[in-house]
């Protein structure tokens, strides 16, 4: 089997051919080759998600860079004959690779759990009987039946077709459908999008049916490459633009202080080789190293917290970018309304109840291939209740539904004739009639008509409901003909109307959303009376735009528009991308939700894309978060959760910068006075372990109301300057002790340096430990830490005394055990870094009118 093919090349053979090529049948593959093929070719997975073993993450933990320098610590240590002090970095190192590794994988199967709950299926023939299986156990060879709401698993060569459209909007940004047919070879082309009988992977079925071979599968499709091409240019999130502007801000502080550290003590001391070992020990102590483990604890907790709360999380980074989010863009049906919609209303053009606008309703519901929407449901509900007898009719011919046209059409024929039925937006309908159906006779559309017409189509609105249009022809060009330009010189008989009442809690969910800082924009393709009906019944006011103006505007001009306007109704899928795209530009972090065929543009565009379990797979596949219930306040847990997960990391990073930044400021202050080192490298790691051991509570702490009320996005100015100020104040204290420790306590000759070693190692534990509880808060006094903070601080105080008792007993650490006298001076320290730490915060919030 040759899987090197071209798409031009296969799509000029005949369907023998390409069995042959395949080594398969009609009848499909058997278990055991499909399983053998499994085997030798790997997965259908179009992206380079691969499984990963526990050894891999195990790599992938002593990979980090902040280990590495660990490593090398030991190594010069072991060099220099201290092989206690290698030793124990070694285990420093090892216990941290340990964090690392049990946080990362335990992240890594639990969104392999999530993703087993979203998986896409599909129907494909093995040995003779049609089965369905898993997307990625689709392997070359096999025969995919496709019908109306599937998703094409594989790029396959089409043999078999039936009106067959496709949706490929994933690769031309057009909702426009396309027809697909096994009895038509474009040799003109070597675009496979444009080939008539190859179907590309992640398009969808619009309506019809077909059989085809599958030819490539996972990263050989023309889905595959093209996502390796978007992996190595991929745009970055605000979550990773966040990230990396850390992770920037940390590698310049710690060059620049590792360079301040070597001149101080190599130049001025004459100590070359204990300057690099001792700068190597600074960039380690100035270094946050559990940033990593800390981010991904808190997005773990956030993606499971969400998923007791209906709401799958595929890429644990979104939930940041959720709680960033501050305008949401959604279709008002299933979020404002319940999604349960009733037929209400069956009119003719004259405004009174009409058999025959219900009868051809259903013909063109029932007997379409495309797939059912809540319009078609209802209709064929009512209808179906009422015995509406539609047996005589046969469907011929058809062109589905898509959001350009707004309108779907099929050719039926009956006991009389053959007629053309088509049903769609009032709007788009009229364009395409010259006639009116009025007592039983055609007659001229002319203005008086259209203007009662529309009249009768906004009463009915403006109680809420939303109306389509009908209209026939009785001419038919034949099959294979029969294409949109035939969508003229129609008839026009009638209105039917549909009432999908407002969701009870819709308007107060909106009223939450607005007091956390969240926008709510409607795109909807409905007309613009039901629209505003249901938008006001729900809180929601302002002026309307419709797509077609929309389409007459600049980009300049619609960024203006979109800060002013709420409402947007008949849009289709290029103008929903577009104004999601300009609210983006305009610097809004914006979150789109939608469960159809014809919001996979606005998805993708979006900082975060929302879907629902019931939506299209190709929804469910353009999306970052799934939703198991259609319901804005499911959307309010996720923005709550986001902001939890943004708090909690933002405390770590401005309580680990800020301590390493006084940490390293007092040093280099102790470097110039001193003639011994405040503490020796192998006391910097220890110290920086202990301190770590508290902050692993941090991803579990509660998290104020205030700050979660407010849309929270990366500020690094506001980090910097905040680690400068703070780490002063840590060092102010610092000073304080070393004047105490040299003066007062007289622990200031070689001989006696262990002493001032131990003291310091023990006040800047408990200090920097403490200093976690003015952070976490505007409210020290009212709010409350959460117990494993708690618990983790407590404990982190507790080894912090016991650690120089335990190695003052061993050589190579320098520690002694203290007099009782110290631990009142201790007190003493403790109290005065929170005094100057309350005031400096009441200050910084007056000044600066923010915390965290």
């Amino acid at each position: 089997m040759n899987k090197e093919f071209d798409y031009v090349d296969i799509s000029k053979k005949e369907k023998e051919e390409v069995i042959k090529l395949y080594k398969t049948s009609e009848e499909g593959l058997n278990k055991e080759e499909a399983n053998s093929r499994l085997d030798e070719y790997g997965e259908n997975i179009a992206t380079n998600r691969k499984k990963r073993t526990p050894f891999y993450f195990i790599i992938e933990s002593f990979k980090d860079k902040f280990i590495l320098i660990l490593f090398i610590l030991a190594a010069v240590d072991y060099v220099t004959d201290d092989k206690i002090g290698a030793c124990i970095i070694l285990c420093i190192t090892l216990i941290s690779v340990v964090i690392r590794f049990t946080q990362d994988y335990s992240t890594y199967r639990f969104n392999q759990k999530l993703q087993e709950k979203i998986r896409i299926f599909t129907d494909v023939i093995r040995n003779g009987k049609q089965k369905e299986i898993r997307q990625e156990k689709v392997v070359y060879g096999d025969i995919i039946t496709l019908s109306a709401g599937s998703v094409i698993p594989a790029d396959l060569y089409l043999f078999e077709s039936k009106d067959l459209f496709i949706n490929q909007s994933s690769f031309t940004g057009e909702s426009v459908s396309v027809e697909k047919s096994a009895s038509i070879i474009n040799k003109n082309t070597t675009d496979p999008i444009e080939i008539e009988n190859i179907c590309l992977m992640g398009c969808n079925v619009i309506s019809g049916q077909g059989k085809g071979i599958v030819i490539k599968t996972g990263l050989d499709t023309f889905m595959g490459k093209m996502n390796v091409k978007k992996e190595e240019v991929k745009e970055e999130t605000s979550f990773d633009k966040g990230m990396n502007h850390i992770t920037g801000l940390l590698i310049r502080c710690m060059v620049i202080i590792c360079i301040l550290v070597f001149v101080i003590y190599g130049v001025i001391r004459n100590n070359v080789n204990g300057a690099i070992l001792f700068a190597l020990s600074v960039a380690v102590g100035i270094t946050p190293s559990m940033l990593p483990m800390i981010v991904n604890v808190n997005l773990t907790r956030g993606s499971k917290s969400l998923a007791k709360k209906n709401t799958l999380v595929k890429s644990i980074k979104s939930i940041q970018n959720l709680g960033s989010m501050d305008i949401l863009c959604t279709d008002k049906t299933g979020t404002l309304t319940k999604n349960n919609i009733e037929l209400q209303k069956y009119i003719n053009v004259e405004g009174e109840d009409d058999e025959y606008v219900l009868k051809c309703a259903y013909v063109n519901s029932y007997l379409s291939t495309g797939y059912k929407n809540i319009v078609d449901k209802a209709i064929i509900q009512y209808a179906k209740i009422h015995n509406v007898d539609i047996s005589d009719y046969t469907k011929i011919d058809e062109i589905p539904f898509d959001y350009i046209r707004k309108r779907s059409s099929i050719v039926v024929k009956n006991q009389k004739n053959e007629s053309v039925i088509v049903k769609g937006a009032l709007e788009e309908i009229v364009k395409v009639c010259d006639m009116a159906l009025i007592d039983g006779k055609e007659e001229p559309l002319d203005d008086k008509i259209i203007r009662d017409v529309y009249a009768k189509a906004e009463e009915m609105a403006n109680d809420g409901m939303q109306v389509i249009a009908l209209c026939v022809k009785h001419e038919y060009e034949g099959v294979g003909i029969f294409n949109q330009e035939d969508e003229n010189n129609l008839t026009l008989i009638g209105l039917i109307a549909f009432l999908d009442p407002p969701k009870p809690s819709a308007e107060k969910t909106i009223l939450k959303l607005k007091e956390y800082g969240v926008g709510i924009k409607i795109l909807t393709g409905d007309n613009a009376f039901a629209t505003k009906n249901i938008c006001n019944a729900v809180g929601i006011e302002s002026k309307i735009v419709t797509g077609k103006e929309i389409d007459e505007l600049s980009d300049y001009e619609l960024s203006k528009l979109v800060e002013e306007v709420d409402i947007y109704a008949r849009m289709n899928p290029l103008q929903k991308e577009r104004v999601v795209s300009i609210l983006r530009k305009n610097g809004h972090s914006v979150g789109y939700m939608g469960d159809g065929v014809n919001d996979a543009p606005a998805l993708l565009s979006s900082d975060v894309g929302i879907s629902v379990d019931g939506g299209t797979d190709i929804a469910k596949e353009s999306s970052d978060i799934i939703l198991l219930e259609q319901n804005l306040e499911v959307i309010h847990n996720g923005v709550v959760e986001g902001r939890k997960v943004y708090g909690n990391i933002l405390k770590y990073m401005k309580l680990a910068l800020s301590q390493d930044f006084g940490d390293v400021f007092s040093i280099l202050i102790a470097s110039i006075f001193i003639p011994f080192l405040p503490l020796l490298p192998i006391q910097m790691l220890i110290q920086d372990f202990i301190v770590e051991l508290s902050q692993i509570g941090i991803p579990y702490d509660n998290v104020d109301l205030d700050f979660v009320k407010k849309v929270r996005k990366w500020d690094i100015k506001s980090i910097s300057k905040f680690m400068v100020i703070f780490g002063i104040i840590s060092s102010i204290t610092d000073v304080v002790a070393f004047i105490v420790f040299w003066f007062v306590l007289k622990y200031n000759s070689i001989e006696l340096q262990s002493y001032f070693q131990t003291a310091w190692f023990i006040e800047c534990i408990i200090t920097e430990t403490l200093m976690i509880f003015y952070i976490r808060t505007k409210h020290i006094t009212k709010s409350r830490p959460s117990n494993t903070l708690l618990i983790l601080t407590s404990l982190t105080i507790i080894s912090t005394i016991l650690v120089p008792v335990i190695l003052c007993f061993t050589g190579g650490f320098n520690f002694v055990i203290l007099p009782a006298v110290y631990y009142l001076y201790l007190i003493g320290f403790i109290l005065l870094y929170g005094l100057i730490a309350q005031v400096v915060k009441k200050i910084y919030i007056k000044k600066y009118d923010e915390w965290l």
